[in-house]
């Protein structure tokens, strides 16, 4: 990640296709210097904006002007109505039939329902409906997080309102999850604290299940401190025992400094379909290399050998169409590692025949 000094200010270059609201400004330093940019986020005594061709800078509040820090104060406070948690949260089901939690959070005038990318990975649609059995509309637009957080979020254009965003994290704070624990249609308070904390999750108590991923971690006010996400396996090494890193932990993501890129739900379950035909490829390649590596000088192994070199073409045909799923910011990750897998088979295909030959 390249940074450069503008407004003595540090810039990240991303490129994002944000559905805020929030229109364009001139911004002003402290000392004169003008930038202009719209505001995505602010936290942490910083404001998050982007510019239009897609540079996104973090700038401290105090080296911005008076007018400024008041623009920012007034844009963070909520213009729809603060709803309890038990009217924001939804329960999710897609119709690949996974289950989840969402939330309506509002922020910078917009509300959006909130979830994790895995709770519609695979999904082409979506039903969100609250505890009083209303449905909330969404659609196939849909925002996710573009540098790899476990975050989707749809507008809604017809909701009463939504939860806000905690202003500050405090390590220690009492929290508590609420979600669709074990996918049983019921929301359930499940009580914790927040007990670590890094620039985009934090660790929490709060014994959340399946079910609850997508869901908020809330304060005991109902502000929304991050997103239910995934459990960690606990450690049974001779270091952690006594403490609790030999038990479960439980992880959410953060919502602050976000930036958002246009996704559809539809684009991401194609995208998710070629990935995974990309791994069963996989898992059958790694089946008939440990076989022939078990018993090169077999009569068959020739055979399957050939065979064996099929099937990687048939994968370099699959990965060399992967570049729609390196485009979903959720999935980089995975397209990145089926890419490399790719290109070190091939060398590995050739010490194979090798011993299959004898040389």
């Amino acid at each position: 990640m390249r940074s450069i000094t503008v407004l003595a200010l540090s810039v990240v270059f991303f490129c994002t296709a944000s559905l805020c609201a929030v229109a364009s400004r001139i911004w002003t330093s402290s000392d004169g210097r003008q930038i202009e940019a719209r505001m995505l986020d602010a936290f942490g005594g910083e404001v998050l904006i982007v510019r239009g061709d897609g540079q996104s800078f973090r700038l401290p509040m105090v080296r911005l002007s008076q007018g400024d820090r008041q623009y920012v104060a007034k844009a963070l406070q909520p213009i729809h109505p603060k709803l309890s948690p038990l009217k924001a949260v939804a329960l999710i089901r897609g119709d690949s039939g996974a289950q989840g939690t969402g939330f309506l959070l509002q922020h910078l005038g917009v509300v959006h329902l909130v979830t994790n990318a895995h709770v519609v990975r695979g999904s082409g649609r979506i039903e969100a409906v609250q505890i009083d059995g209303k449905s909330i509309a969404v659609g196939d637009q849909m925002e996710m997080a573009i540098d790899g957080r476990d975050l989707v979020r749809f507008p809604v254009s017809e909701a009463v309102g939504g939860l806000v965003k905690a202003p500050e994290l405090k390590l220690g704070e009492p929290c508590y999850a609420l979600g669709n624990s074990g996918g049983l249609n019921v929301l359930t308070p499940l009580p914790g604290r927040m007990v670590g904390t890094g620039p985009k999750e934090i660790e929490v108590t709060c014994p959340f299940i399946p079910g609850n991923s997508g869901g908020p971690i809330l304060t005991r006010g109902g502000q929304v401190m991050g997103v239910a996400t995934y459990i960690s396996r606990s450690h049974k090494e001779w270091w952690a025992q006594g403490t609790r890193f030999a038990n479960v932990r439980r992880v959410a993501v953060r919502l602050d400094g976000v930036e958002w890129r246009a996704v559809s739900l539809s684009s991401f379950k194609k995208a998710n379909a070629i990935l995974e035909k990309v791994k069963k490829d996989i898992v059958a390649i790694e089946r008939w290399k440990n076989i022939i590596k078990t018993n090169p000088r077999h009569p068959d192994a020739k055979d399957l050998a050939t065979k064996l070199i099929r099937m990687a073409a048939g994968l370099g045909s699959g990965v060399s169409g992967i570049s729609a799923v390196s485009r979903i910011p959720f999935l980089q990750e995975d397209a990145a590692q089926a890419g490399k897998y790719n290109k070190e088979l091939q060398e590995e295909l050739r010490k194979l025949l090798r011993l299959v030959r004898g040389k």
